[in-house]
């Protein structure tokens, strides 16, 4: 009996409780619950209650909102819902540091309990980042324009006041916003920033830069003009980052940013690729060189990160994308298209800036351009090819790509599923192909004979130059 409880005490004593954790480890992991689990766990014993109570737990939080709560979906439960919101605003949300605002469908009519609630957040936290997503994209057709529903003006300058009474903001990203014309200047987001003298301390701005698959549901939605950006930015004198859709895009803005009051203060710019022919809210914009050129004079530091989604001709990217422009990572997405004439001018370009290239469409016959962009842009460390059709580089041309840069990679991804093992010039193969499917019709299954080995021996290349296997991601 005394072994049993000596051993039955050992094992109390090595078992470790939540609560024998740090705090800020405890903080860590229950900023990963919902808030009705953070609720339960502050039950349970003084201690979790005290770090329910701490202001590092909610130093970021999400106030979900329902944008019409005259829809069949919003329910007695979801007004329960939202007076438990409102009490704990009025405990915690003077700890709020960073605050995401994420209103539910369309902005049409919210609850007008929301409204003090909004007000009084506004007033007693001190937010350092602001995260927008209000309703969904307002559609820049015009004939659907006329059928979207405008947002009411109290729930306007209710949702506003949390810019209008701001003081410490440095980080705010306008995921989603209803940019619709002709407001009033007190229901326009962008003249209430302007009216507010303390936004001069604003480091990172974005605006409309989707992140979601969800945001792309509207291929064009309704955006604000290049003046009414140009206004904006000229307002944020500490700007050091910006994100924006292409068509905000004008020579007026990157001279502003080559003011001299800006030198050494804009340091990258990211542009999401939109292109439209039918509308021209959507029309790539020209960039005049001499735009580029002159902002890289003043500010050797500053780089262009490009996102592009839809099939733009490579003309009308290089529009755009000028022989000047310090472009260090361009992204071509799933929807996009890459050909030989888009791969070549950007290596003659950019082969003295580009520093990541990612590739994510279909890729085909493009083997000896992605070489030679490999080999003469020096700067070149991260390449990753995951494309969404099932043919893609030779394996040969892994294996090459893998050894010129060899150590040098910081990223070397190469999804499998991209990789041919079928050398088009050997018939041999080809015979052997078709040899295989004449069997495989005549009920005798032949394995493909050598590809597993191209694989192993393409990966064994890969690893002992680059460190890294074909089909994984490093940082």
């Amino acid at each position: 009996m005394t072994k049993e409880f000596e051993m039955e005490e050992n094992e109390s004593q090595e078992r470790l409780f939540l609560t024998d954790l740090p705090i800020e480890l405890i903080i860590h992991i229950l900023q990963f619950l919902p808030l009705s689990s953070k609720y339960r766990a502050s039950m349970v014993c003084h201690s979790m209650y005290n770090v329910f109570n701490h202001p590092e737990l909610w130093r970021q939080y999400e106030l979900v909102i329902e944008g019409d709560k005259d829809a069949p979906m919003y329910s007695d439960y979801m007004a329960m819902l939202a007076k438990k919101a409102k009490l704990l605003i009025s405990k915690f949300g003077k700890y709020f540091k960073i605050l995401t605002i994420n209103v539910h469908g369309h902005l049409k009519c919210i609850s007008k309990d929301w409204h003090p609630v909004l007000l009084k957040l506004s007033n007693q936290c001190s937010l350092e980042k602001l995260i927008l997503k209000v309703g969904t994209f307002s559609p820049g057709s015009e004939r659907l324009r006329k059928n979207t529903p405008r947002p009411l003006k109290e729930d306007m300058i209710s949702l506003l006041s949390l810019i209008r009474n701001s003081n410490r903001i440095k980080h705010l990203d306008i995921k989603c916003w209803p940019f619709l014309p002709e407001y009033p200047d007190d229901q326009d987001i962008i003249k209430v920033i302007v009216r507010n003298p303390t936004f001069h301390r604003l480091v990172h701005l974005s605006i409309l830069w989707p992140d979601t698959r969800e945001m792309l549901s509207i291929y064009q939605p309704h955006l604000p003009n290049r003046r009414m950006v140009l206004e904006l930015v000229s307002h944020l004198k500490n700007l050091k980052s910006l994100e924006l859709r292409s068509t905000m895009l004008s020579n007026d803005l990157l001279k502003e940013f080559a003011h001299c009051e800006r030198v050494d203060k804009i340091q990258s710019m990211k542009i999401y690729v939109t292109h439209g022919k039918s509308n021209p809210q959507f029309h790539i914009p020209f960039i005049n060189p001499s735009s580029w050129k002159r902002l890289t004079d003043i500010n050797p530091n500053f780089s262009v990160n490009c996102w592009v989604i839809p099939r733009v001709p490579a003309a009308v990217l290089s529009n755009m994308l000028t022989f000047d422009c310090p472009l260090s990572r361009v992204v071509f997405l799933e929807w996009s298209r890459v050909n030989d004439l888009i791969l070549e001018s950007m290596t003659t370009k950019y082969s003295k800036t580009l520093k990541r290239f990612e590739l994510y469409c279909g890729l085909k016959d493009y083997d000896n351009s992605l070489i030679r962009m490999v080999e003469e842009c020096t700067l070149l460390k991260h390449l990753v090819i995951k494309s969404c059709t099932w043919y893609g580089l030779h394996y040969r041309t892994v294996m090459e790509l893998a050894v010129s840069r060899g150590s040098g990679w910081k990223t070397f991804q190469i999804d499998e599923k991209n990789i041919s093992f079928v050398d088009k010039s050997d018939h041999a193969e080809t015979d052997e192909k078709v040899a295989h499917i004449e069997n495989k019709l005549a009920g005798i299954a032949i394995e493909p004979e050598n590809e597993d080995r191209k694989l192993n021996g393409t990966e064994r290349v890969v690893i002992s130059h680059t460190r890294f296997r074909v089909c994984l991601q490093t940082h």
